[in-house]
């Protein structure tokens, strides 16, 4: 009896396991160097494109968008530059204890036109304006994100 259970437990096992659905979290391979990049990540349909160290929680800004999006949702400590934040209670960072943001920003904003030529992303944070680089060893990461998207608008 043992020798007819332990194949079919093998094969339910297996068979289980290549059923999983493909709305876990995709994680990119960069490795953990303590470094802010960028980092792009896939979950279903959405793509989220982070800058912050990789593999942590040490986000600065996380953009999100599923293909065709008009807008991509924003969230982090800073916040786009040119984006309307709506007044009222702000949710904690628990990490830095900084204002968290949760905005929609225009694909085709000048913001994020900044970000998709690669120069950098201009921001706004409880330090005021400042910009998030993009180095040539981002542009890719961040090419990837726009063309999930779909946006290739100027």
């Amino acid at each position: 009896m043992l020798k007819y259970l332990i194949p079919v437990a093998a094969t339910v096992a297996f068979a289980a396991f290549a059923a999983q659905s493909r709305s876990e979290a995709v994680i990119d391979e960069t490795p953990v160097d303590g470094r802010l990049a960028w980092h792009l990540s896939h979950e279903g349909d959405m793509a989220k494109l982070a800058y912050g160290v990789a593999h942590s929680d040490q986000i600065v800004i996380m953009l999100t968008c599923a293909p065709g999006d008009a807008h991509a949702q924003a969230f982090g400590v800073v916040t786009p530059a040119g984006v309307a934040v709506e007044e009222g209670p702000t949710p904690v960072d628990p990490l830095t204890g900084l204002a968290m943001a949760d905005v929609a920003v225009d694909m085709d904003s000048r913001t994020m036109a900044s970000l998709r030529d690669g120069g950098a992303i201009p921001v706004v944070g409880e330090a005021g304006p400042a910009e998030l680089p993009v180095t040539p060893g981002d542009k890719a990461v961040i090419d990837g994100f726009f063309a999930h998207c779909g946006a290739t608008r100027a």
